[in-house]
């Protein structure tokens, strides 16, 4: 009599696995959003991010943020200082980039 057979899958995405298990992309541990995207986003060496729209007041002090959609600055920082339209990141060495580009930066 056969009971049937378990089989391992492996699973390749370009999305941490943190993300994938928890299920809330961009969510911190209460559910609430932590996110900005938008073409608003500009960078300032050696370790500004900042936001005319004002959307980054949803990043807290020692949050772990990944920006995308960046050329030069595509990346994981440690938010320092939070403010609704600054972000003063580490490790220190942002490059300089104007706001124009379409830049999504997700709490991690």
């Amino acid at each position: 009599m056969s009971v049937g057979s378990r089989q391992s899958q492996t699973v390749f995405s370009s999305v941490p696995t943190s993300r994938r298990q928890s299920g809330s992309f961009g969510l911190d541990g209460a559910g609430n959003a932590g996110a900005a995207k938008g073409t608003t986003i500009s960078f300032t060496a050696p370790a500004t991010i900042a936001d005319s729209a004002n959307q980054l007041g949803t990043f807290k002090v020692n949050d772990i943020i990944v920006v995308l959609g960046s050329a030069a600055n595509s990346r994981s920082w440690t938010v320092q200082t939070s403010a609704a339209g600054t972000l003063t990141v580490s490790p220190a060495v942002i490059t300089s980039e104007v706001a124009g580009a379409a830049i999504t930066l997700i709490r991690d």
